[in-house]
This record gives C-alpha cells, sequence and structure tokens, in this order.
C-alpha cells in the first residue's frame, strides 16, 4: 500500500483534528519508503516495542502515544535516542494516534461490552462520520447490577495485571457508568452531571482522589474505580489492530504487546 494512502486511511479512522491542542498526534518520525507491507501496532513507541516490530519485520509503526508531547534534542543516550536510531537505522515511519483515537469508537470497547445504553460523551471533540465524536462515555446498564456482580464482571472482562483500586463507596445497585481510557480523572465531574455513579477510569491522582470522597459537600459521591492507565488502552490498540487487518487485506498487520510498568508486589 502506497504510504501517502496508509496516512489519508488513518486520518479518515482518527482524524488529526479530534486531538487535544496539547497532543501530539500524527507523523513522529517521517520516512521516505513509500510501499508499506506490514504495520506494527502498539500501545508504546518503547525501544522494546520498536524494536520488536522491527524484528517482526514491520516497515511502519503504529502507537497510541506519541514519542513525545514536545520536541527535544537527540543529545543524550536515552530512550529517545534509542528509538530514533532504530527508527533510522531501518528507515520506518512512526505515527502516532493518542487523544483522537481516545476520541473514537474503538476506544469505547469496555461500554460495548457492557452493552451501555443511552450513551452520552463526557468531552466532545467534533464530529466523525455524521456522528458526534469525544473522550470518555457514560451510559447506562441494560440491566442494574449489584455491586459484587459488577465488579466480577469488570474483573473478567478488563485484561490487567494489577488489583483494581476504588475510591469512594461502590453503590449497593448499579446502574449508570462512566469509562474513559488513560487518566480520565479530570473528567469525573461531568461524568457524574451526564448521572455515572461509578467511573472507570485510570491515573487517580491524590487530590482527585480526595475530591471525590468529599461525602458532607456531595451528597452522592461517585465512585472512582481506578483500573490503570495500561489496561483500558492496551485492549483498545489489540481491537485497533483487528480493525486495520479488516480494512487492509493486503498488508499485513502485527500487534506488539506492550508492557505494564507497574509490577504486583507479591511475597
Amino acid at each position: 500500500m502506497d504510504q501517502a494512502d496508509l496516512l489519508a486511511l488513518f486520518e479518515e479512522l482518527a482524524p488529526t483534528a479530534l486531538a487535544a491542542p496539547w497532543d501530539n498526534s500524527g507523523l513522529q518520525i517521517a520516512s521516505d519508503r513509500k510501499e508499506i507491507k506490514h504495520i506494527a501496532i502498539s500501545l508504546d513507541p518503547s525501544p522494546e516495542s520498536v524494536q520488536k516490530a522491527l524484528t517482526a519485520g514491520a516497515d511502519f509503526i503504529f502507537t497510541h502515544h506519541p514519542l513525545s508531547l514536545s520536541p527535544s534534542y537527540p543529545n543524550r543516550l536515552d530512550a529517545n535516542h534509542k528509538i530514533l536510531s532504530l527508527i533510522f537505522t531501518h528507515n520506518v515511519p512512526l505515527y502516532s494516534a493518542h487523544t483522537n483515537l481516545d476520541s473514537i469508537d474503538v476506544a469505547r470497547w469496555l461500554a460495548h461490552e457492557l452493552n451501555l445504553v443511552d450513551t452520552k460523551i463526557i468531552e466532545p471533540t467534533g464530529i466523525l462520520d455524521e456522528k458526534e465524536a469525544g473522550i470518555g462515555v457514560v451510559g447506562s446498564l441494560p440491566n442494574s447490577l449489584d455491586s459484587a456482580h459488577f465488579v466480577r464482571i469488570i474483573n473478567e472482562i478488563i485484561p490487567h495485571t494489577n488489583p483494581f483500586s476504588y475510591v469512594g463507596i461502590l453503590p449497593k445497585t448499579i446502574n449508570r457508568i462512566g469509562i474513559c481510557p488513560g487518566s480520565g480523572a479530570s473528567l469525573m465531574d461531568t461524568a457524574q452531571k451526564l448521572g455515572a455513579e461509578v467511573f472507570i477510569t485510570g491515573d487517580v491522582k491524590y487530590h482527585s482522589a480526595l475530591d471525590a470522597t468529599q461525602q458532607f459537600y456531595n451528597k452522592n459521591p461517585l465512585c472512582l474505580i481506578d483500573v490503570g492507565h495500561f489496561s483500558l488502552e492496551e485492549e483498545m490498540m489489540r481491537r485497533f489492530s483487528v480493525l486495520l487487518s479488516e480494512k487492509l487485506k493486503d498488508v499485513r498487520i502485527t500487534f506488539i504487546p506492550a508492557n505494564d510498568p507497574f509490577s504486583r508486589i507479591t511475597e
């Protein structure tokens, strides 16, 4: 496939116009390679993932997280230098779709798995295919679940390497759920206004957690479930690789699993 046509397809699937103003989505490292035969999909452009992609024979690398959010000189022998060295040596383009990928349907995979209905986008970012696109979603379960049953379900559905943690009190009965991949605690107030009783996201910081527990000021505190930054987005990228495989019959697609930087301490 011609590289220009491939870039046009990515822009069609996840337009960079949907990305946040602070983001760095799009082509990260350019290459004059014209024909693309093998795309590697991964969550992070880490040296390990890039090396695995190149070892697999990929001639194009697509990641969720960008190489960096701000330009930096390769003036240190660090991970950034290693990535650049690998990419330039093999003359392979590196492309990232970050908050624009968070804004499209594949990012809402957990909502689909839970069969949420009456869904609302938490943070609209634009229009795609005549429908509202945006980050995060709030929706209702087809049938209410007691908290124990709900916890069992999300433990079964969400791939993870660490136990989940939560902030606040799990409602005895759960009807409406908010979900945001990555670090979405900043959207919790909007999620609650949209009716969420439970909000699933990652990277919940201390003060966000504290705000969610202020029962004196909030008679119906939102329960935050922190599943980690890795779990929702790793599965999102795996599903995106399947989507690409269906669209690009003549291009090989390889999913490169990433590594969660967090590990569980065991005895």
